[in-house]
């Protein structure tokens, strides 16, 4: 088991969604209904490439629109940062790769590679935020919008071949970053998000909101409980990967992170075969053994990258690789329609639907 250790508190891409009372945003689903204060308040807004909301259900002693503002400001900060093509710092640093110069970076950006060092590690190169290339073949990450058809079958081999992964990357102790890779290419959509949302909730936690929900595309993290004066936890639908319908409820406690890893987004059908963006680098095209992922960790970056490796290790592959990541809540819906669970989810979860299930015993104990 990887010895993980906690992102540091800095101000600085369906899984889940957020549905509040009966209106499904996406993956994942806030079904608590709580009747908050009026004055309680909520935010949203377009950034990272989906939809942003931020509902605070106990402020707290927290100027509300200060703190909502504070927390939009970090999301929409690394947005500005992070796109792979447009980003003030990952466009220039992509570009000096493909070149085999050398970038600069901020010391943000480093934590989060080398966590996503780990991750790749732990998956055998399943996983990895170094195929910005491989997205683009696919068109995954056009504005508009996916191919209409697979892309040609020997660019897709040449890119495999190439086998850009973060373990390229030469980083030195001033920051400086490079690579002999030049194929080598960053895209942060599978990691970058649990970032974003990690210091939305530090912007509102040092503002004095005591409870409130981040919910980035359908991926959510908690802060507090969902009720003021309550100890209750929060319960989120999970969506049915192949219908608008709720497939499961789960229960998230206070400060925890809740991410979906689904195929149901960015995917277009030809002959007759599914094409999604959640890309296998070690094969180039998508991840076929799963319909969704969802987990929970307390660790917003971790459960983000942990989603969407595990949907790409599939149902033979999840367990071995949730137990080396420390992931304990994993629930995993496979490509024939099947539920797998850990124990430790099982005791999280309520099925809305009567499909066949399978538990694994003590994962990641």
């Amino acid at each position: 088991m990887i010895n993980r250790t906690p992102p540091k508190r800095s101000p600085y891409t369906p899984a889940l969604t957020l549905i509040t009372g009966l209106a499904i945003l996406s993956g994942l689903v806030l079904l608590n209904s709580c009747e908050r204060p009026q004055e309680a308040e909520s935010l949203s807004f377009s950034s990272l490439g989906t939809v942003v909301e931020i509902k605070i259900t106990d402020p707290g002693a927290a100027d509300q629109q200060q703190a909502l503002q504070a927390a939009r400001a970090q999301i929409d900060q690394i947005h500005g940062a992070w796109h792979p093509t447009f980003g003030s710092e990952l466009g220039p640093l992509n570009e000096n790769l493909a070149k085999g110069e050398s970038t600069k970076v901020s010391a943000e950006l480093i934590e989060l590679l080398n966590r996503a060092r780990e991750v790749e590690q732990a998956s055998s190169g399943k996983f990895s935020p170094a195929i910005g290339g491989l997205t683009e073949l696919w068109a995954f990450s056009s504005h508009d919008g996916p191919l209409k058809e697979p892309p040609d079958r020997d660019k897709l081999l040449e890119w495999v071949e190439k086998s850009p992964r973060l373990s390229d990357l030469v980083i030195t102790e001033d920051r400086e970053v490079s690579t002999k890779n030049t194929a080598v290419q960053l895209d942060l959509g599978a990691i970058g998000k649990g970032y974003a949302a990690q210091q939305a909730i530090n912007a509102l936690t040092e503002a004095g909101v005591k409870s409130a929900v981040v919910n980035i595309g359908g991926d959510l993290v908690t802060r507090g409980h969902p009720e003021m004066e309550s100890t209750r936890n929060w319960r989120i639908g999970v969506k049915d990967p192949r219908s608008e319908d709720i497939l499961a409820t789960v229960e998230a406690a206070a400060d925890e992170a809740i991410f979906t890893s689904g195929d149901y987004e960015r995917a277009y059908e030809h002959e007759d075969s599914l094409y999604h963006h959640i890309l296998d680098p070690t094969t180039g095209y998508p991840a076929m053994g799963s319909r969704s992922v969802t987990v929970i960790d307390t660790d917003p970056v971790w459960a983000d990258a942990a989603a969407t490796a595990l949907f790409i290790a599939g149902p033979e592959g999840w367990q071995d690789l949730a137990e080396r990541l420390g992931i304990e809540h994993v629930l995993l819906i496979d490509s024939d329609g099947k539920a797998w669970m850990s124990s430790s989810m099982e005791q999280r979860v309520e099925m809305h639907r009567d499909i066949e299930t399978n538990r694994v015993d003590d994962l990641a104990e």
